[in-house]
C-alpha cells in the first residue's frame, strides 16, 4: 500500500489571520503541493494522475490518500467529510493520512475522525515539530508543546491513530533541546513519528536568517548522529516511518546534501551500525527483546 499525495486548498491558522499572516518561518505553501497538482483540480483529478503514477512504478492498486497540504483539518466539518469521502471513494483507495497543526481540530472535525476510523484505515499526522517551546515561539508556529500533548490525548481517547512530525537542527535549538521531543514523542502514546532535517527553502523568513548569516545548518554526519540519538531513544513499538525528508530541488536553499535522500538515510544506517545500536537501546531494549525490530531496517 502507497501513500498518493492530495492537495486539498487548505491554510493555516498563521497565515490567514487567527494567529498571524506570516506562516512558519520554514514553510512556503508550494512546498507541499504534490508534483501532480495544479490549482483548480478535484480531488478525484488528483487521484487519476497519482494512483496511474504509483501504479506503474510500483504495480500496486492499494493506495493511501494522502491530504498534506498545510493544514488538513482546517475547514469546516461538512468541507471536510465531503473531500474525505470523495478520496475514500476512489478505486483502489484503501484509507486516509492527514497532516494537521496540534491547535487545529476542532471537536466537529474530531467526531468526524472517530466515525472515519472506525470505517477505513485512518493515521492523523500531528506537526509537532520540536519539544522545546522557545524553538516553536522563534519559529512562530503558534503553538505549544501542551497544544501537542493535548492533541494527542484528544485523538488516542478517540481511538485515531496518530504519528508524530519531527524536525531536527533549528536555528538556536541545543542538541539537548532536540532531544526533549524524544520524551514527548515517548509520553504521547503515538503509534509513529517522522524525522526529517531542517530545510532553507525559497521565499521564506528562514531564508532571509539563513542568507543573512543568522544561523548555520548542521552537516550530513551531525544530522545522522542526531536522528541516530533520537532512534536509541524511541521507545520500539512506534513504528519510524521517515528518518529523513526532502523538499522539491527547484525550492532548496540549503543544505544541499538533503538532495540526495538515499544517501542521508545510508549515513544514518551506518551512523546505527557504528554505534552498534538500536531503536530503543538506551531504554534498555536488546533486539532480542522486540522481535519487530530483528527484521526492521534503520531506515
Amino acid at each position: 500500500m502507497y501513500k498518493v499525495s492530495i492537495a486539498g486548498g487548505f491554510t493555516c491558522p498563521t497565515r490567514d489571520g487567527l494567529l498571524g499572516t506570516g506562516g512558519c518561518s520554514f514553510c512556503n505553501p508550494e512546498g507541499s503541493e504534490p508534483k501532480h497538482y495544479k490549482p483548480g483540480m478535484t480531488i478525484t483529478q488528483q487521484l487519476e494522475l497519482a494512483t496511474e503514477y504509483v501504479r506503474e512504478r510500483h504495480e500496486t492498486d492499494h493506495y493511501l490518500a494522502y491530504f498534506l497540504d498545510y493544514t488538513t483539518t482546517y475547514k469546516d466539518v461538512k468541507s471536510l467529510e465531503k473531500m474525505y469521502r470523495e478520496a475514500l471513494d476512489f478505486p483502489g483507495i484503501r484509507g486516509l493520512s492527514l497532516c494537521t497543526r496540534p491547535d487545529s481540530i476542532s471537536e466537529e472535525a474530531l467526531d468526524l475522525l472517530q466515525d472515519l476510523s472506525r470505517e477505513t484505515f485512518l493515521w492523523v499526522e500531528l506537526g509537532v515539530q520540536s519539544g522545546c517551546d522557545k524553538t516553536l515561539l522563534r519559529m512562530n508556529r503558534g503553538h505549544t508543546v501542551y497544544d501537542s500533548e493535548k492533541a494527542f490525548d484528544r485523538l488516542h481517547s478517540r481511538g485515531i491513530r496518530t504519528a508524530a512530525h519531527v524536525i531536527l537542527g533549528f536555528p538556536g535549538e541545543s542538541r539537548d533541546e532536540m532531544l526533549s521531543t524524544v520524551e514527548l514523542v515517548n509520553n504521547s502514546s503515538t503509534a509513529g513519528v517522522k524525522l526529517q532535517n531542517l530545510h532553507v527553502i525559497k521565499e521564506t523568513r528562514l531564508q532571509e536568517q539563513y542568507e543573512k548569516g543568522e544561523f548555520k545548518l548542521i552537516r550530513k554526519s551531525e544530522y545522522a548522529a542526531l536522528a541516530a540519538d533520537f532512534i536509541e531513544r524511541i521507545r520500539p513499538d512506534i513504528v519510524i516511518q521517515r528518518v529523513t525528508g526532502e523538499a522539491p530541488p527547484r525550492m532548496l536553499v540549503a543544505p544541499e546534501w538533503a538532495i540526495n535522500k538515499l544517501a542521508v538515510m545510508n549515513r544514518v544506517k551506518r551512523e546505527l551500525m557504528y554505534r552498534d545500536t538500536w531503536q530503543g537501546k538506551l531504554l534498555g531494549y536488546q533486539m532480542s527483546d522486540v522481535p519487530s525490530l530483528a527484521d526492521q531496517s534503520p531506515n
